[in-house]
């Protein structure tokens, strides 16, 4: 992504002959997507017990671990 130029961001797209958008807008349907996933997976794991993985970034289990270790 740092490499993308304006240009190529700005560029619309045809997604199959339903919709056409710029390139940036799928870049964030994607990211929405990701953080999507990452709501239903930490939905199903902690009612069974189980810490929610740092995927997508720092899970709220796993900063809660890293504090705790830091205050010990």
């Amino acid at each position: 992504m740092t490499q993308t130029s304006s240009d190529q961001l700005v560029k619309v797209i045809d997604f199959r002959g339903l919709f056409q958008w710029p390139a940036v807008l799928f870049v964030q349907l994607g990211l929405s997507h990701s953080i999507h996933h990452r709501g239903q997976l930490s939905t199903y794991l902690r009612p069974m017990g189980a810490k929610v993985p740092s995927i997508y970034g720092e899970s709220y289990d796993a900063r809660e671990a890293r504090e705790k270790a830091a205050k010990s």
